[in-house]
């Protein structure tokens, strides 16, 4: 779910770097005006406004992102396979390609952006788990950004950028299984995904014949494990069936 007011969250966790940036330019003009013998109090007035300036817009802000905060949580119910790129018994490019790079900029909660299809469009999405479920059930906001708060968000990043091709296919009976092929750091990796209506469904369905291992509650497998650690110590085992 996209959440029209996304602009305002985006601005509101820049303002807490403006706030930091207006006080450190006080302190550099007070040096200044300290080592050049200006009147020490028209600096203050200056310098004190600026950053009582950025302080306020910062609040208009908060009030802003408080109402952006309304929107619907969505509950991801998902089941995640590790398979043989090879094996995948799908004509890749029968299906919707996604070009993705994604890239977490904070781990807990989980923050992520992606640059999808070379800038077509930008995503940052908002993920918690529900320690419940242990991996199977988690809650989603996504917002759609623009390319400025993507790059703005991008050099915050807190791990390996994460580049996949995403393949999806939807089915008769409603459900799209997607099917994401890893590149780079992660060459050789390759996942097949469905999400659920319900725990119990997703429960319920039986791991396809060509699945190499069920890694739905491995949070080695999780993208944000992959970023920070790369592809997992027990992926040799998954494949030679030792797991």
């Amino acid at each position: 779910m996209y959440a029209p007011d996304a602009h305002h969250m985006f601005i509101l966790a820049q303002n807490c770097v403006f706030v930091n940036k207006a006080q450190a330019r006080y302190n550099r003009v007070m040096k200044n005006a300290r080592k050049n013998g200006i009147d020490k109090k028209i600096i203050v007035i200056i310098a004190e406004a600026a950053v009582i300036f950025a302080a306020g817009v910062y609040i208009l802000l908060s009030s802003l992102w408080g109402q952006a905060a309304k929107v619907e949580d969505n509950s991801e119910i998902e089941r995640k396979w590790l398979v043989r790129a090879e094996d995948i018994p799908y004509n890749l490019e029968d299906g919707e390609v996604y070009d993705i790079y994604q890239t977490y900029v904070n781990y807990s909660p989980e923050i992520r952006v992606r640059d999808i299809n070379d800038g077509e469009y930008y995503v940052m999405t908002v993920k918690t788990d529900d320690p419940a479920f242990k991996g199977l059930k988690r809650t989603e906001q996504e917002y759609l950004i623009t390319e400025e708060e993507y790059y703005a968000l991008l050099a915050k990043n807190a791990g390996q950028t994460i580049h996949k091709t995403r393949y999806s296919f939807k089915q008769d009976n409603g459900r799209t299984i997607e099917f994401d092929i890893f590149h780079d750091q992660l060459d050789g990796l390759a996942y097949m995904e469905i999400e659920f209506p319900s725990t119990d469904e997703a429960d319920a369905y039986e791991t396809p014949s060509f699945a190499v291992a069920d890694i739905t509650r491995d949070l080695d497998y999780k993208n944000g494990h992959l970023a920070r650690y790369g592809i997992p110590a027990s992926f040799n085992d998954y494949l030679e069936g030792r797991e």
